[in-house]
């Protein structure tokens, strides 16, 4: 299993109560998402989460293309999903490179209608972290 460069806090919990909480919130997540956005986006390894604020999330693996000092880079790398349910009820997506933990992207303060843009704009090659015909 991969470790992904989130506090440990947020991406397991042993609470039984909360085990189901999280994985109806992220079976929510996932659905609104849609397969073919996560298929997109290269995502694998996904998993139900407790979230950044312990209200239930999703977490996966995706192929994103990194930006560098000079623009987008020119192969894909494996970045780490974090989308949080948040407690005003708002959805955080964060968005870090597996390697280092560097952060590519942080989103926060969306809806669970616009999530499939938001996924669907870290797929892109411009010279912007996200797509501005998605997002």
């Amino acid at each position: 299993m991969t470790t992904f460069p989130f506090p440990s806090e947020t991406i397991s919990t042993t609470d039984p109560a909360d085990i189901i909480d999280n994985t109806m919130t992220g079976r929510t997540f996932r659905a609104a998402i849609g397969t073919n956005t996560l298929w997109c986006v290269g995502a694998h390894e996904i998993s139900n989460v407790p979230g950044r604020h312990q209200l239930g999330g999703l977490l996966f693996k995706a192929r994103i293309l990194p930006m560098t000092k000079t623009g987008r880079g020119e192969a894909a790398r494996s970045m780490a999903v974090l989308v949080s349910l948040t407690p005003a009820d708002e959805i955080d997506v964060e968005v870090r490179r597996i390697s280092d933990g560097h952060e590519h992207a942080h989103v926060q303060g969306i809806y669970i209608d616009q999530m499939q843009r938001m996924i669907l704009a870290l797929d892109y090659d411009g010279a912007d972290v996200l797509n501005p015909r998605y997002w």
